[in-house]
């Protein structure tokens, strides 16, 4: 079962073309948030800028692209593992979820519907508490 924090890569099936994804929200009647990190360019979004070192996979500086924020179901992504469309990586420490999941607000570039799920599911969270 995936969970808050972790991780999977995703491409067209060649290694270089693989982007990292991270599940930013704790399931939610079954769906969950990612975002997507690319390669940073000149002109990418830096609200959040990834390091070598800040995860395995990351070798040189990345960004979170929000643009590509997604709610997915579990059961769609844990699909694309076993078929092998998906590799499972490590997961994120909880200080660079909370980044992750702060960019995601901040962005101007989260899909507004995406906003409001993750905005949603951290509000029911913190009134569990």
């Amino acid at each position: 079962m995936l969970d808050c924090g972790d991780t999977f890569l995703t491409g067209d099936g060649e290694e270089d073309n693989f982007h990292l994804w991270v599940v930013i929200t704790p399931a939610n009647e079954g769906e969950v948030v990612t975002v997507c990190v690319v390669t940073a360019l000149k002109r990418s979004e830096r609200i959040v800028v990834l390091n070598k070192g800040d995860h395995p996979f990351i070798q040189h500086e990345s960004v979170v692209a929000y643009y590509f924020s997604k709610i997915r179901t579990v059961s769609d992504l844990e699909d694309l593992l076993d078929k092998g469309f998906a590799k499972k990586r490590e997961s994120i420490s909880v200080q660079l979820l909370k980044r992750l999941q702060a960019g995601l607000l901040e962005s101007d570039f989260t899909p507004n519907y995406v906003r409001a799920y993750f905005r949603e599911i951290m509000t029911e969270i913190k009134s569990e508490r």
